[in-house]
C-alpha cells in the first residue's frame, strides 16, 4: 500500500469516527422522549469530539499548510482505527439504553414514504395496540428548528470550505 493510500485511509477512519460520534450526540438528545437524555454538557463534549475527529480527518485527506503528511507516523492509522473502535463502543453503550421503534413501525414508515397508504392502513390494523411507541409528528416542523438546522448546515459547510481554502488542496 502506498503512502498516499495510508494517508487517505487514516483520514477516512477519523471522519468515520466523527460520524459515529454525531450519532451518539443525536441519541443523547431529546429525540427519544421515553428515555433520559444526556446533559447539555455531555452533549457538548460529544459534539466537540465529533467536530475534532472530522476536522482531523478532513485535514488528513486534504493535506496542506495546516497539516503535513509527508512524514506521517505509522502509528497515526492505528490511532485513527482506535478512535473509530472507541466511538463504536460508546455508540453501543449509549444505544443499549435507548430502544428504537420496533421493526413493524419502521416498516410502516417505509411504506408511508413509498406512498402505499392502503397497505399501511391494513398492516396497522393487524398490529396490537402500541401505547406510546411514537409521538405524532407534525406536518411542518417548528420554524425555529428549521432555521437552526439550516443555519448550522450553512456554518458547517462554510467552515469546511474555509478550512480547504486556508489549507490548500495540494502540498
Amino acid at each position: 500500500m502506498t503512502h498516499q493510500a495510508w494517508v487517505v485511509l487514516t483520514g477516512l477512519l477519523f471522519i468515520a469516527a466523527g460520524g459515529v460520534m454525531t450519532v451518539v450526540f443525536r441519541l443523547l438528545g431529546p429525540t427519544y422522549h421515553t428515555r433520559i437524555s444526556g446533559s447539555w454538557f455531555l452533549r457538548l463534549v460529544v459534539f466537540l469530539i465529533a467536530v475534532f475527529l472530522m476536522v482531523r480527518g478532513a485535514t488528513t485527506v486534504f493535506p496542506g499548510r495546516l497539516v503535513r503528511v509527508e512524514h506521517m507516523s505509522p502509528l497515526l492509522p492505528m490511532g485513527a482505527l482506535a478512535s473509530l473502535a472507541l466511538a463504536l463502543i460508546v455508540l453501543d453503550f449509549v444505544q443499549r439504553d435507548r430502544s428504537p421503534p420496533p421493526w413493524s413501525v419502521q416498516f410502516l414508515r417505509a411504506l408511508t414514504l413509498l406512498r402505499r397508504d392502503q397497505l399501511v392502513v391494513e398492516a396497522a390494523m393487524r398490529l396490537p395496540p402500541a401505547g406510546l411507541i411514537d409521538r405524532p409528528v407534525p406536518d411542518r416542523p417548528c420554524f425555529r428548528v428549521r432555521l437552526t438546522l439550516v443555519m448550522t448546515a450553512v456554518i458547517l459547510i462554510a467552515a469546511g470550505l474555509l478550512t480547504v481554502a486556508i489549507n490548500g488542496l495540494g502540498g
